[in-house]
């Protein structure tokens, strides 16, 4: 539910971090008038459809079960299937005008063009009456106390932070080998106290990816180590917690009172468990630099642990030094058509698409 809203989000920020797509409308809004305002209109609807992204994690959560809530999360994921169609048209046409050449491909087929792009100007219109349609049905339906935060839905955050992105292989990463060889090399840097690494970036260019990658190859060698999800609602206890379970994987077992160590024990506890033992901890999804701030203590005057970070903010990337953050950049069209074909065409030898093969007609 929420991946749908989401991949529609990370699709209108590749439509308007693309300068070259960009340029092509607005040459296009000298012909076209209703084309001048799109790609205001599209980053209005990114940032909606990012809020409602939010909202959808919180009350599914705990009220899935309800059928207002069903029927209400079903309408916001039918608008994210109509903006990533729409999205999808766009991007594959403003492609066709740019590989081709605009002036020559524009006038041999002016007239097709000013129609593709009024038609997804006039959908870009209808998604906006769409997102309309459902703020006023979750006015008029859905009750306050299923919009508010709860305890519930703490403790389901909590409980998913057992949470692991999947596993890609190195065959599989397209577009980020490069920034796997600076990862790989900081963790093995010849620095003998904790050092912090930060990889930046929006949603949907990769940094779990990437750092998975690395993670799963090299934690054999960290004795301790330990994948922990953190996002916007978190616990510091919780967190501590988590990370003392998984980092405490050759010592004899934590204490059996775990539970009910408050925060100075359970950062005492982490210290005594890294003591002489070189540690791989990833701290994925962080929102805010206070996560960091907030557990720290554990961590502090041990030698040889690695803390990585990854992030959708640039203030928590900015965590680390310059010369240990890594700020992904969306792929290049021929990295992204590659990782699509691998992805769509999975099952077909060579992931070869049928793109390449025949010329598909336009949309």
């Amino acid at each position: 539910m929420v991946e749908a809203v989401l991949l529609a989000v990370t699709k209108i920020g590749s439509v308007l971090a693309d300068e070259a797509s960009t340029a092509i409308v607005n040459k296009l809004s000298e012909k076209v008038n209703n084309l001048k305002e799109l790609p205001g209109k599209i980053k209005q609807i990114g940032m909606q459809l990012k809020i409602m992204s939010n909202l959808v994690w919180q009350i599914g959560t705990v009220y899935l079960t309800d059928e207002v809530v069903k029927s209400w999360i079903g309408e916001v994921c039918n608008v994210a299937y109509h903006v990533e169609d729409v999205m999808d048209r766009y991007s594959y046409h403003a492609l066709q005008l740019e590989e081709e050449g605009f002036l020559k491909k524009f006038f041999n087929k002016g007239t097709h063009y000013v129609s593709v792009f009024s038609s997804i100007a006039d959908e870009v219109r209808e998604i906006e009456k769409e997102i309309q349609q459902v703020i006023q049905m979750k006015d008029q339906w859905l009750q306050h106390a299923q919009l508010v935060p709860n305890q519930l839905v703490e403790m389901e955050r909590q409980r998913s932070q057992g949470w692991f992105p999947e596993f890609v292989k190195d065959e599989d990463l397209v577009g980020i080998v490069e920034n796997k060889k600076w990862l790989t090399g900081w963790l093995y840097s010849e620095e003998p106290n904790s050092t912090m690494i930060t990889i930046s970036g929006m949603g949907g260019l990769g940094k779990s990816t990437l750092v998975t990658n690395v993670y799963e190859r090299e934690k054999v060698n960290f004795p301790a180590h330990a994948w922990i999800v953190v996002s916007q609602i978190y616990s510091v206890d919780a967190l501590l917690r988590n990370l003392l379970r998984k980092i405490d994987t050759v010592r004899p077992p934590t204490p059996t009172g775990i539970d009910k160590m408050d925060e100075h024990d359970l950062k005492e506890e982490i210290k005594k468990q890294l003591q002489n033992r070189k540690c791989l901890i990833v701290l994925d999804d962080v929102w805010e630099q206070q996560v960091y701030f907030q557990i720290r203590d554990a961590f502090q005057n041990l030698q040889a642990n690695r803390i990585v970070i990854a992030t959708r903010k640039d203030h928590v990337g900015a965590l680390a030094s310059s010369t240990h953050h890594l700020e992904l950049q969306p792929l290049a069209r021929h990295d992204a058509f590659e990782l699509f074909c691998r992805r769509a065409f999975y099952n077909k030898k060579g992931h070869e698409c049928p793109m390449s093969s025949r010329k598909w007609p336009l949309l």
